[in-house]
Formats: structure tokens, C-alpha cells, sequence
């Protein structure tokens, strides 16, 4: 996992007991609101007396949202948030829901196939575990991880790199009893934000032509620094050197051929850089766990 400076403050109100989907919105780049569609949500008569107006601010959203009932219905605003992925765990890290993107890059086509899965059934091995352990880390602190740029062995566009934030998931007793986030993209400006502009054309350059022989000079003549200075900008940015993070790039573009191709392992790992199918394999479980072959078989007799 990676632990670059792409962060922002999380607002307190994502740690109330009991609160709903919205707190996900606190942290993401869009903006979010609910409105009542008429007076009489924003109203209530009791005892024939008609009060609203006089309610305060906490108790009229307290109404409000006590009138949705306890189904999340903030989930379905995930299914229309372009490239993005929404998921919800139970403590014990199963999975409990994921909107229909996420679904599709981990493989499912419905909630019934992932429901009651683990990070373990859908990831390999090594990725998991680094999955797993940020959820522990997000339950046992109550404090949020958000936008972490890391690598996810997915289909479709593997070769690219994704920003993920967790929230823990609180009980109406204040326990937490899960933890909720989503993934997106990772987009170039968000390195001008951070400082970094210089390594977009470098993240650019080594993603279009990780298939073939990548010198760090030239890569550095790109983003006008020295190959030292180069190597600096990549540890702050993802946390791992220029050379490491172009042999993963490679390996992740490669995991797509092996799930969604027939091609031989060996022609694979020519394709993506690799001078044979040994390096390609080293690589591969250095990064994953598992080797190239472990990694198709399994994925294979999950259903692709």
C-alpha cells in the first residue's frame, strides 16, 4: 500500500453512530445535498399542533431521515458517480455490499455472488492481506484513511493506479461493526495539486510504453530533474522508487492478459517488459503473493 501526501481533512460529522452513506460524500470531490420535496416533510402535526418551523436544524435532518426508514438509500447515488467504486465490509471483512462497478472489476454480476466474500476470495494473496490490515487499522482507530493512491489488481485498465478511502461503520451504540469506502481513479492533476506536476508526464509516458525498455535518464529528462531528484518524486508521491513502480505497472497490466486472454504465460511476460517468463514470475509473485499461473487458475475457477 502506498502513502503519498494526497490528503484532505475529513469533517467531523462522518462519526456519528448510526450515519448513513452521506459521511462517504464528506470526502469525496462532489458536491452532495438532500432537500425535502415539500413543506410537509419539513413539518410534523402532533397533538393538532403543526411544528416545523421551530424545530432546530439537528432534529428537522433527524426527521428527515427518520422518515427513509433504515435502508441506506444513499447507496444508489454510488451507481451514477462516474468510474467509481463503492463497497461496505462487516468487521470480520465480508463483504456486505458493492454497487455494480465495483462488481464488474472484481468479476461478480450481482450482490449474490460477492455477499459474504473476503478481500482474500477476490484479491491475491499479498494484496488482500494489505487490504485487510487497512481495515483493521480503520476499525480499531475510528479515524479515516482517505485518498490513498495504491495499485489494484483489477480488471479492466490494470495498469492504472486508483485513490481509495475507508470509513469505519458505526452501530447505533456507537460500535463500529464495519468499514465503507470507495475507489476511483487516480487522475494526473491531482499531482499538480499535490506539487508533483513534474511526474505527470513521467506516470504518462511509463504507462503507455511499459512494454518496452524504459531508461530512468530519459524519464527524468521528461520531468526536468536529476535521475536521484526523479527518484525522490516517486517516493513521495507512491512511496516506492521510479525502477519499482515501473516493474508494477507492468505487473499489473499483465494480470489483465492473464485473466481476460489465452495467451502463454511466457508471451505475456515478453509483452509487458519482462525479458522472459522467470523474471515475469519473480515480479509477479513479489507483488502479488502468488505466481502468474496460480494467479489465473484461481481467478478461472472463481467464474471469471
Amino acid at each position: 500500500m502506498l502513502n503519498p501526501p494526497f490528503t484532505k481533512p475529513c469533517p467531523p460529522s462522518w462519526h456519528r453512530a448510526g450515519a448513513p452513506f452521506t459521511a462517504l460524500f464528506d470526502s469525496q470531490w462532489v458536491g452532495f445535498a438532500v432537500k425535502c420535496s415539500s413543506m410537509r416533510q419539513t413539518k410534523r402535526q402532533t397533538n393538532g399542533q403543526l411544528k416545523g418551523a421551530s424545530l432546530s436544524q439537528a432534529d428537522l435532518q433527524a426527521a428527515f431521515f427518520a422518515r427513509m426508514g433504515g435502508r441506506q438509500q444513499f447507496q444508489g447515488l454510488f451507481e451514477h458517480l462516474p468510474g467509481v467504486c463503492f463497497f461496505v465490509k462487516d468487521a470480520e471483512g465480508r463483504f456486505m455490499a458493492a454497487n455494480a462497478l465495483c462488481l464488474k472489476r472484481m468479476g461478480f454480476k450481482s450482490d449474490a455472488e460477492v455477499i459474504g466474500k473476503t478481500d482474500a476470495e477476490v484479491h491475491p494473496e499479498r494484496v488482500a492481506r494489505e487490504i485487510r490490515e487497512d481495515d483493521l487499522r480503520v476499525m480499531k482507530s475510528r479515524e479515516p484513511l482517505v485518498d490513498r493512491v495504491e495499485a489494484l489488481f483489477i480488471r479492466s485498465q490494470a495498469k492504472d493506479w486508483y485513490v481509495t478511502t475507508k470509513l469505519p461503520i458505526l452501530d447505533t451504540q456507537g460500535e463500529v461493526i464495519g468499514v465503507m469506502g470507495f475507489v476511483r481513479p487516480f487522475h494526473g492533476g491531482e499531482m499538480r495539486q499535490a506539487g508533483l506536476a513534474r511526474l505527470e508526464p513521467v506516470v504518462a509516458c511509463i504507462q503507455k510504453q511499459h512494454g518496452r525498455k524504459i531508461d530512468i535518464p530519459r524519464l527524468a529528462k521528461l520531468a526536468h530533474v536529476s535521475s536521484r531528484q526523479l527518484h525522490r518524486l516517486f517516493q513521495a508521491a507512491f512511496g516506492m522508487s521510479t525502477q519499482v513502480f515501473i516493474v508494477r505497472t507492468r505487473v499489473q497490466a499483465a494480470s489483465d492478459e492473464l485473466l481476460l486472454t489465452e495467451l502463454p504465460i511466457s508471451e505475456i511476460a515478453l509483452k509487458h517488459g519482462f525479458c522472459d517468463q522467470s523474471a515475469f514470475s519473480r515480479a509477479f509473485s513479489e507483488h502479488t503473493g502468488e505466481t502468474p499461473l496460480q494467479f489465473r487458475r484461481r481467478h478461472r475457477r472463481g467464474g471469471e
